[in-house]
């Protein structure tokens, strides 16, 4: 039974030439769960804010076209009609907790409805519960990690009990642990209760098994696959990137069938003819300059230990990735590095006491770009935004912008008002602001968030490239796929403290859960093998 029903609908926003949706025809069934994928800015999110229909009621601009919500057009339906059918989940949570406390949010937007008082309490409590947070009802949001936040905006549409849930980038802030929860909860809300659920994402590995079916967007155009084997069969090359690693792995080795899982497809590969040849490699080399001593580094907030007693020293020319679980201090570490926290111990910088230093000071050394992308942007161009950071230091140079607006594939978007862009775009417009200034060392917190795998492989090729001429980079991340193609240190954090500090071959060979899922579908032949590049390269079939 078709639940959404979408005719010829084209989108274009205030002040644009060009679509962001462009003849879109797509039907939902009721009950299923889509995953929508795509490249930064192919009009994923615009989709689902135009079904929701925040576009254009907030957004402003131009649309046309047809959208139906279980047989009637969205604009015959009031706000509390359409809040009752369906209801979105943005990317950043963030933007979406108003309340002080857990219970208050949950009842935020029933309230907004008008729901009766008995029905707001017994909703709020029941989703909470079947959310797996009831023990946070009473709890400060402020006092939240990233992945109980998502939560609680998810309890907060369940809430609703609408006919459906779409979700944008869900899981692009968790850690991996956190994302399978978060994956968890999704899918057991599809099942139990039969809510209908759209998936915007890029990172394709985790919801692949969970999605009934998959479509893919690309310049606002939508193409749309009956299910996951229609995918896996009929994807075009570009398509393909959008495949979980390891169907890439038996699609490049011409595995004509799609394995059934990521189980079946681990044993059909170990029982299958095919090996793989060993290389010696993964070794870091610890030989280098020391720029970077850290001493018995700690920090306390609200009495709660966040960094405890962290020794560690950084070499020029490091590419250290450093992973861990949401709030086991990763990008706190980072802000002590940069003086923008009050902490215990000693951080010295080329021998030089950091505390001695002013932030203008380190800043020369060190670039810094924290999680938020938002932070960075202040002026109404993009190109504006790059010039203003080299203008503050008194080296402003247009090849260099141009340069580096090239190389991370946002050239084209330089006039425009980086508030306007996608995620994925911002993140990078944020990058290419400290990139220009090409510091000695660059601290990045979740550098790849909202970026699909051809932009990370793009970046991931600019940083190399700085390395090896020198830079010194440290980036924490959640993605061990791209930390693992080119970083050659990893450190693990939990709970303040470093569990593990080496090679490739130290720290995620023997991986439980920080480790590639190549490494984990292959490490029975070969357990130095962590990407889809080595694992290609290193086949005997």
């Amino acid at each position: 039974m078709t639940f959404i029903e979408i005719k010829n609908l084209n989108f274009t926003y205030p002040l644009e030439k060009k679509k962001a949706l462009e003849n879109v025809n797509l039907s939902i069934e009721k009950g299923s769960l889509l995953l929508i994928a795509g490249k930064s800015g192919s009009g994923k999110s615009t989709l689902g804010r135009a079904i929701v229909g925040t576009v254009p009621h907030f957004y402003g601009g131009t649309i046309g076209g047809q959208i139906k919500i279980d047989g009637k057009l969205i604009e015959k339906m009031s706000h509390k009609e359409r809040a009752e059918k369906i209801t979105m989940v943005f990317q950043d949570p963030e933007k979406q907790l108003m309340m002080n406390k857990v219970h208050r949010e949950v009842a935020f937007g029933l309230e907004n409805i008008c729901a009766d008082e008995k029905v707001i309490k017994r909703r709020v409590y029941e989703a909470l519960q079947f959310s797996g947070i009831l023990n946070l009802a009473e709890r400060d949001i402020t006092s939240l990690s990233g992945g109980e936040k998502q939560k609680v905006v998810v309890a907060s549409s369940l809430a609703y009990m609408p006919q459906c849930i779409i979700l944008d980038e869900p899981t692009s802030q968790l850690d991996p642990s956190s994302a399978e929860e978060i994956i968890n909860l999704v899918k057991k809300i599809n099942e139990e209760l039969g809510i209908t659920v759209i998936v915007v994402e890029h990172r394709v590995n985790r919801w692949f098994d969970t999605a009934d079916s998959i479509a893919i967007m690309d310049k606002g155009k939508i193409r749309l696959f009956k299910d996951k084997e229609d995918f896996y069969n009929n994807c075009s090359e570009d398509e393909s990137m959008f495949l979980p690693d390891y169907l890439k792995f038996f699609k490049k080795i011409k595995i004509k069938y799609m394995p059934a899982s990521f189980k079946k497809a681990r044993i059909e590969f170990l029982n299958s003819g095919i090996s793989l040849k060993k290389e010696n490699k993964n070794i870091y080399n610890e030989d280098h300059q020391t720029i970077l001593t850290i001493k018995n580094l700690t920090y306390i907030s609200d009495s709660k230990n966040i960094l405890k007693n962290i020794n560690l020293t950084v070499n020029k020319g490091d590419f250290i990735s450093i992973m861990g679980a949401n709030g086991a201090g990763k990008s706190t570490f980072l802000k002590s590095i940069m003086g923008l926290i009050d902490y215990e111990g000693i951080i010295e910088l080329h021998n030089q006491n950091a505390k001695d230093m002013d932030i203008r000071s380190i800043a020369k050394h060190i670039g810094y770009v924290s999680q938020n992308p938002n932070d960075y942007l202040s002026k109404d161009t993009v190109y504006e935004e790059i010039k203003f950071t080299m203008d503050n230091y008194g080296i402003y140079d247009e090849k260099v912008i141009e340069e580096v607006l090239k190389e991370l594939g946002i050239y084209d978007l330089k006039d425009k008002n980086p508030r306007d862009l996608s995620g994925g775009q911002r993140q990078r417009v944020a990058i290419a602001s400290i990139l220009v200034l090409k510091p000695e060392m660059i601290l990045l917190d979740e550098p790849t968030r909202g970026l699909e795998s051809e932009l990370k492989l793009k970046l991931g090729k600019v940083l190399k490239r700085l390395n090896e001429e020198g830079t010194t980079i440290i980036l924490v991340t959640h993605d061990t796929d791209f930390a693992s193609s080119f970083c050659s240190r990893y450190i693990l954090m939990f709970n303040g403290s470093i569990a593990a500090d080496g090679g490739k071959k130290e720290v995620l060979a023997d991986g439980i859960f920080y480790t590639t899922s190549i490494n984990k579908l292959l490490r029975d032949k070969n357990s130095d093998v962590f990407t889809l590049e080595e694992a290609l390269r290193m086949c005997i079939i």
